[in-house]
C-alpha cells in the first residue's frame, strides 16, 4: 500500500491532499483557524465566449500574403501587439487589416472568460484557543481515502476521514472528536462545526492586483485593458424541497441556453443546517452546526450541476432518495462503492522500483489522474479543478501545443483505458469547431482544424483566430495520435470504427487539402508535397517565407497524421480512395528529416517512421538526439517538471537515454519538483505564483514506464532502459496489440515474462536473454516460436490466452 503523507499545514489549494472521482474532487488544505475543503468540478466553466470586440479571423490566404509578398514581422499576443510591420507600402485600410491580423484576438486576449471556476468550500472551523495544533494528513492511495489527525498540547484531538465515492458526485466526511471535557474545552463551547461556502466572484481587476502582490507577477494585462471585463452573479442560498443549498449560476451558452447552474447541498442528520446571510454582504454561506454534545458524525455535500440529467434539481432529488431516511447506510454503501472502485483502479496495474522516489511519483501521478480525470466526462483544462483560481492564466483552456496532451501519455501502457478516454469528450468540441474552421478559414478545407486553443464546450468561431499563432497546422496531426493509440493499445476495431476513424479520417482529409504541390518554378517547385504557410512551436512573424514552409513539427505531424489513417482504413477497410491519395501524398512528402545525413543504420530508420512527431524532437527546430549525446536537459538547475516527461520520451526513443548515467539525475529531479501532495509541479510558483496544479507533468508515467516496457516500434521490449543494478517489477502493463505484460527485474537478469494476449494478434518480443527462449500457455503446452531479425521471438497467440515466457537451461 502506497500513502502520501504530509505531517505540517498546507496552506495552498493547489498543495492540499487530494481526492476525487474523476469528476468531483477536492483539494484539502489549512487556513489559521481552519481546515478547508475546496471543491472543483470537470464542467464549472464560466462559458462566456464574448468576441464583440474581435476582428474577422484570418483567413489562411490572408497570410499566405502578408509573409510571401508584405513581409510580415513582429506581431504580438495582445491585441493591438506592437512591432507589427508590413513594409509600409499600404492603404490605411489595409493597414488596418494587417494590425488585426498580427495581433492576439481580443476574445483571448482581452477578456478572462472563458475559464474554470473554483466550485467552493467545505471548512471545519477548529477551536483556536488551544496551543500546540499538530496535523497529520495520509492519503490512502489504494484506498481512495483522506485521514486527517489533528492533536493539541492538552491531549485533545479531531479524526477525519473522507472520500468521494465514484457515484454520485458527492463528500463524505466522518469526524470524531476525542478528549473533549472540562479540562481541555477552554472557552469554546462547541468542539467542531462546520461552514459550507462560495465566495462572491471578484472582479478581474481585483483578481489581478491580489495576484500580483503576492507573486509580483501580471499576466492579466490584456484584461486591465478593457472595461468590458465582468465576473459572475453572486452565488446565493436557495432553499429546494426543504434543503438550504447554494446556488452559482452562469450566463446562457450554445450549450445550456438557460445558463450552467451548480448546487452545494450539504446532506447531514442530526446537525442544525443555518443560512447565515453575512449582513447582506454578496456571497452564499450555510452554517452547519452539530449537536453541542456530538462528539462523532457524518456529513456529506453534493455537487450537481446543469449537466446532470434534468438538470439540478433531477440530479439532488435523486441523491437524497438514495440517502432516504437513514443517511449512515447510504454513506455505507458509498464507502463500499468507493472502495471496490479503487481496488478495480489499482488492480489494474502495479508497479515496484527499488528507488521509492521513482515508484512513489508513478503511484502519485495516476492517483492524481484519477481524481480529475474520467472517460464518461469532459477532461479538466491546465489545471486540476479543485486548484484553480477565480481566473485563470491562459484562460485554464485545452492548451494544444503539449499542454493539454501530454498527462494523457501514460495512460493505456498503465492499463487504464478508461481514464485514456477522459481525452476524447471534451476534445469532441474541439473537432467539431475544427470543421467550421477549416471550411470557412483554410478554402473550404474538407477535413478539421485543431486550433492551439479550444474549450470543453461548443463556440461559435475561432477562439484565437488572429495573430502570429493562429494559423499553426501541427497541432492536427497531434491530437491524431490519441485516437491511433487508442487502437493500437487495445485492438477494439469497433471504437475505431465509431469513434475514433471518424477524427483520424478528418485529420488527414485537413493535410489532404492543405498540403500541395508548388508549381511557380521556385526551390519547393519539385513535386513534392509542401505545407505553406504555418509556423511552429510558438513565434512572432519574421520575415522569412522559408520559416513558414515546411516546418519540421508540421510536416513530422502530418506524415504520422497520414499514415495513421491509411493504416485505419486498411484496418475498417473503407475509404479505398482516400487511402490512396494519403498514400500517395505519404509517398511524395518533402524530407524534413535527411536520416542519411543524421547517420542513421537501417534500424534506426525503420524506428523513425513509427515513433510518434512529438518524441523525434523538440518543439521547434530539427535537431534530434542520438545515442552518446551528453543530457543537457539534465543540467541543474531543475527549472520546472513541465517539460522534463516530453525531453525524457524524445531521449528514450532516439536511444540517447542512458539509464546508468541519467536515473539518479532524474529522480533528484522529481524529489526536488514534488508538490506536498505527490503531484509533480509543472510550473514553478516562485515566478509565476499560485496559479492551480497544471497537470502536464503528470506525462511522467509515460518515460518512466517506458524505462520498463516498450512496444511502440512493432515489438515488446522488456526493461530495455533500466539500470542493471536497480531491481524492479510491473504487472500487467499494456503494450500495444492489446497484450498485458507482467516482469520483473533483479541483479542485473530480467526474470520470466508473462503475457496476457486480449485480441490473439501475432506477438514480437525482443528477447532480453542470452538464451533462446521458452513460450509456454496457460495449460503448460510449449508454443512454437520463431526468431526474426536475429533478437525478435514471434509466437501466434490466442484471444484471452495467457503465456509464459522464460529463457531456456
Amino acid at each position: 500500500m502506497h500513502t502520501i503523507e504530509v505531517n505540517q499545514l498546507v496552506l495552498e489549494a493547489e498543495e492540499g491532499l487530494l481526492l476525487g472521482n474523476g469528476d468531483l474532487s477536492v483539494s484539502v488544505f489549512q487556513r489559521s483557524g481552519e481546515l478547508v475543503w475546496r471543491f472543483g468540478k470537470n464542467d464549472v466553466w464560466d462559458r462566456r465566449f464574448d468576441r464583440s470586440d474581435s476582428p474577422e479571423p484570418a483567413h489562411i490566404e490572408e497570410i499566405a500574403k502578408g509573409i510571401r509578398e508584405q513581409g510580415w514581422r513582429g506581431g504580438g499576443y495582445d491585441a493591438g501587439g506592437a512591432g507589427t510591420d508590413a513594409g509600409g507600402t499600404l492603404s490605411e485600410a489595409e493597414q488596418k487589416r494587417v494590425g488585426e491580423l498580427m495581433s492576439g484576438t481580443p476574445c483571448y486576449a482581452r477578456r478572462p472568460y472563458p475559464c474554470p471556476k473554483p466550485v467552493g468550500e467545505l471548512i471545519l472551523n477548529i477551536p483556536t484557543d488551544h496551543r500546540g495544533w499538530t496535523i497529520s494528513q495520509r492519503v490512502h492511495v489504494e484506498k481512495a481515502e483522506l485521514e486527517i489527525e489533528m492533536t493539541w498540547e492538552n491531549g485533545f484531538e479531531i479524526r477525519l476521514r473522507c472520500f468521494i465515492p465514484p457515484k454520485p458526485n458527492v463528500l463524505v466526511v466522518d469526524w470524531e472528536v476525542v478528549n473533549w471535557n472540562d479540562d481541555t474545552s477552554m472557552a469554546c463551547k462547541t468542539p467542531a462545526w462546520f461552514t459550507l461556502y462560495r465566495w462572491p466572484d471578484p472582479t478581474i481587476r481585483a483578481h489581478a492586483a491580489k495576484h500580483y502582490r503576492r507573486h509580483r507577477y501580471h499576466h492579466f494585462f490584456g484584461s486591465l485593458k478593457t472595461d468590458k471585463c465582468t465576473p459572475l452573479a453572486a452565488p446565493t442560498v436557495e432553499e429546494i424541497d426543504g434543503l438550504s443549498v447554494i446556488q452559482q449560476t452562469f450566463d446562457p451558452d450554445i450549450q445550456f441556453p438557460q445558463g450552467f447552474r451548480y448546487l452545494m447541498a450539504p446532506l447531514v442528520e442530526g446537525t442544525e443546517i443555518k443560512e447565515f446571510n453575512l449582513f447582506e454582504e454578496p456571497g452564499a454561506c450555510i452554517l452547519l452546526q452539530p449537536d453541542k454534545e456530538a462528539r462523532k458524525g457524518s456529513l456529506a455535500v453534493a455537487v450537481p450541476t446543469s449537466s446532470d440529467e434534468g438538470d439540478v434539481e433531477a440530479e439532488l432529488a435523486r441523491v437524497r432518495a438514495d440517502v432516504g431516511d437513514d443517511s449512515a447506510a447510504a454513506f455505507k454503501r458509498w464507502e463500499a462503492a468507493n472502495a471496490a472502485s479503487a481496488e478495480e483502479f489499482w488492480s489494474r496495474s502495479s508497479v515496484t522500483i527499488e528507488d521509492k522516489i521513482l515508484e512513489d511519483v508513478w503511484y502519485a501521478s495516476l492517483h492524481t489522474r484519477r481524481c480529475a480525470y474520467r472517460g464518461d466526462v469532459i477532461a479538466p483544462g491546465l489545471a486540476l479543478p479543485s486548484t484553480v483560481g477565480d481566473y485563470s492564466f491562459w484562460h485554464g483552456d485545452y492548451h494544444m501545443n503539449y499542454n493539454y496532451q501530454q498527462p494523457f501519455y501514460g495512460d493505456y501502457t498503465a492499463n487504464q483505458v478508461d481514464m485514456g478516454d477522459s481525452f476524447f469528450p471534451g476534445m469532441a468540441h474541439m473537432v467539431e469547431l475544427g470543421r467550421m474552421l477549416a471550411k470557412k478559414y483554410w478554402n473550404g478545407n474538407r477535413g478539421t482544424f485543431i486550433q492551439v486553443t479550444g474549450y470543453p464546450f461548443p463556440i461559435d468561431d475561432d477562439p484565437y483566430g488572429n495573430g502570429p499563432l493562429a494559423r499553426m497546422a501541427y497541432m492536427t496531426g497531434w491530437v491524431t495520435n490519441f485516437y491511433w493509440w487508442r487502437y493500437l493499445y487495445t485492438l477494439d476495431a469497433v471504437w475505431l470504427k465509431e469513434y475514433g476513424y471518424p477524427v483520424i479520417r478528418d485529420t488527414a482529409m485537413f493535410y489532404t487539402d492543405f498540403l500541395a504541390k508548388v508549381e511557380d518554378g521556385s526551390e519547393f517547385d519539385d513535386g513534392k508535397y509542401h505545407a505553406y504557410p504555418s509556423p511552429q512551436g510558438e513565434y512572432l512573424y519574421t520575415g522569412d517565407v522559408k520559416d513558414y514552409f515546411d516546418q519540421a513539427q508540421v510536416i513530422r505531424n502530418a506524415r504520422w497524421c497520414l499514415q495513421a489513417a491509411v493504416a485505419a482504413a486498411d484496418v475498417l477497410d473503407t475509404d479505398k480512395d482516400l487511402r490512396d491519395q494519403w498514400q500517395d501524398i505519404l509517398d511524395n512528402l518533402v524530407v524534413v528529416d535527411d536520416l542519411d545525413e543524421l547517420g542513421f543504420d537501417a534500424e534506426a530508420k525503420r524506428q523513425y517512421f513509427y515513433n510518434e512527431p512529438a518524441f523525434i524532437g523538440i518543439d521547434i527546430g530539427k535537431h534530434i538526439p542520438r545515442p552518446g549525446d551528453k543530457p543537457k536537459w539534465l543540467k541543474k538547475p531543475f527549472t520546472s517538471t513541465g517539460g522534463q516527461p516530453w525531453e525524457w520520451m524524445i531521449h528514450l526513443r532516439n536511444r540517447a537515454f542512458d539509464p546508468e548515467r541519467d536515473f539518479p539525475a532524474l529522480s533528484e529531479w522529481i524529489q526536488q519538483w514534488r508538490a506536498p501532495n505527490g503531484a509533480l509541479r509543472a510550473m514553478g510558483t516562485q515566478g509565476l505564483g499560485f496559479i492551480g496544479h497544471y497537470g502536464e507533468a503528470e506525462g511522467v508515467l509515460q518515460p518512466l514506464q517506458e524505462t520498463m516496457l516498450q512496444s511502440w516500434d512493432g515489438c515488446i521490449r522488456i526493461f530495455d532502459a533500466w539500470p542493471r543494478d536497480m531491481a524492479g517489477s510491473f504487472t500487467t502493463l499494456r503494450a500495444q496489440g492489446a497484450f498485458l505484460v507482467s516482469a520483473s527485474h533483479a541483479a542485473g537478469k530480467v526474470g520470466d515474462i508473462t503475457i496476457i494476449s486480449e485480441k490473439g494478434a501475432r506477438c514480437r518480443v525482443a528477447n532480453p536473454w542470452d538464451h533462446a527462449v521458452s513460450v509456454v500457455d496457460s495449460a503448460g503446452n510449449a508454443v512454437e516460436s520463431m526468431v526474426e531479425d536475429g533478437k525478435i521471438f514471434c509466437f501466434d497467440t490466442t484471444p484471452g490466452e495467457t503465456y509464459a515466457l522464460s529463457p531456456t537451461k
